[in-house]
């Protein structure tokens, strides 16, 4: 069966690869990358070529900031800047150390080894290394910056945008380069541990990159111990709520899933308050484990949450398939084989690359093809919905004052209107926090509030030739949340 028509036989290949089984080995192919070849290794050594210094970069704004994995005292800051000279755009992550003695957190380093071995073009490049030695007699303490390419957007801010409509196109086209830069980085035999919407880098030309390397590590495919203390939690697989510690590539698969379905969905699919809530979540739409969902379950240390051992309390039947059935059949059977409980037979990158939700009409959308967007980060959205309520309550507050000083009004104060008439509309969804190992600014590293904004149905991109093929209209029933309806364009 052809992957795609011929008029897109140069982008896409006409011959589906072999078809690899649902194990959790990886391949050993030539087309491991395939698409996205790696340079040679030599060349890619000759590229780093030392420190700049940071007077030779122009801050812009702020972008995002959090701390290095699991050590709160090492933080940093993400900081749009232009390069002087050039004036290209980069973002800048400033590693910030209360106490110098104590030096670069041992996770930067290893962020920035990783990131110097890694060269694909759907993994965000680390371009240099910006110095500041500071000042004694100005009171300034020495930094150190890691230089990243800027990036139009993160996935997590531009589900967050009320303008953003993704189509099914437009999610395979993210997916596809998803999967190229996870193979790539499997194949490397390096693990991510914190795949998330807010650590996908796009720019406004479609281009994906994997970011935020700060909890990535090597690993051994004979197996490690490693600490299950990874992975933002609404992101994290089952196995390491329940402390398995022998884990490799198919942690990554897990939050890779948990993407797909938000891109479907338009919010995360997994919202547990709690790891324990977290995993009754997961229980709930994947249903609860057995020796055969998930072998070996019991055995493992398991949950302990403020001195509580999590206790397995129903039975829960699996239907997340049925549950992503509104968005296709194709969409819901690979939903279904990546969130799958036991890691052994979760889907690999490269298996899930071949699924034939990517090579069926309609085709995954071309770079450059889409349309543009405002700037949408996932510190952008929250700094403007956090202006916007501001502005709300102030609004709220003095129309109080004005109401109390006012002859008295026997009619009904209604709130005002999110379809128009309002200066002022009312934000009505509910905020709330991704908690979990490590941070993401965007995808440089933070994390951060993220809020539930209205949806209206007004608001159509910019204009463009690309074409886009709606999602499904919202499911009538559905035990996780439904997407929100297509814009009118």
């Amino acid at each position: 069966m052809k992957r795609a028509s011929e008029d897109h036989s140069s982008d896409y290949p006409t011959k589906r690869p072999q078809s690899l089984t649902h194990s959790n080995h990886l391949p050993v192919s030539p087309n491991l990358s395939a698409g996205s070849p790696s340079p040679p290794r030599k060349k890619e050594l000759k590229v780093w070529k030392g420190c700049s210094l940071l007077k030779d970069f122009e801050m812009v704004d702020k972008l995002g900031e959090g701390t290095f994995g699991q050590v709160p005292q090492f933080l940093f800051e993400v900081h749009k800047a232009r390069r002087k000279g050039s004036g290209e755009l980069l973002a800048l992550k400033r590693i910030l150390m209360h106490n110098e003695n104590e030096g670069i957190p041992i996770t930067a380093l290893r962020e920035i080894k990783i990131l110097k071995r890694l060269r694909h073009e759907n993994i965000v490049p680390l371009h240099d290394i910006a110095i500041s030695h500071g000042s004694r007699g100005q009171r300034s303490r020495a930094s150190v910056y890691m230089v990243f390419p800027y990036m139009d957007h993160d996935l997590s801010g531009l589900l967050n945008n009320p303008k953003v409509r993704l189509t099914v196109s437009q999610i395979k086209l993210y997916m596809k380069q998803l999967l190229e830069g996870t193979i790539y980085m499997h194949g490397q035999r390096i693990l991510h541990r914190d795949m998330k919407a807010a650590n996908l880098l796009i720019s406004n030309n479609g281009t994906l990159k994997i970011a935020d390397f700060g909890l990535a590590r090597p690993f051994k495919p004979e197996g490690e111990d490693y600490t299950s203390k990874v992975v933002t939690r609404w992101y994290r697989p089952p196995e390491l709520f329940l402390g398995e510690k022998k884990y490799g590539p198919a942690v990554d698969m897990w939050g890779i899933g948990c993407v797909f379905g938000e891109m479907l969905f338009g919010r995360p699919v997994l919202q547990g308050n709690s790891d324990q809530d977290q995993l009754d979540k997961i229980f709930q739409l994947c249903g609860s484990p057995t020796e055969d969902t998930m072998p070996g379950w019991s055995s493992l240390p398991g949950l302990e949450e403020k001195g509580v051992v999590y206790q397995v309390n129903r039975s829960y039947p699996r239907k997340l398939k049925q549950d992503f059935e509104p968005y296709g059949t194709l969409a819901a059977d690979l939903m279904d084989k990546l969130l799958v409980l036991d890691p052994t037979k979760r889907l690999t990158a490269f298996a899930a690359s071949d699924h034939d939700y990517l090579w069926v009409e309609p085709l995954p959308a071309e770079i450059g093809q889409l349309p543009v967007y405002e700037s949408s980060h996932e510190y952008d959205r929250q700094r403007k919905h956090e202006a916007q309520q501001e502005r709300h309550n102030n609004h709220h507050h003095n129309s109080n004052h004005h109401h109390h000083n006012a002859p008295v009004n026997h009619g009904h104060h209604l709130p005002p209107s999110r379809h128009g008439g309002a200066s002022h509309p009312v934000t009505t969804g509910a905020s709330y926090r991704g908690s979990g190992g490590g941070g993401g600014a965007g995808g440089y590293g933070a994390e951060h509030d993220r809020r539930e904004k209205p949806r209206p149905h007004g608001g159509a991109p910019a204009a463009s030739t690309y074409k886009p093929i709606p999602l499904p209209k919202r499911p009538q029933t559905s035990a996780v949340p439904a997407p929100a309806p297509p814009s009118n364009r």
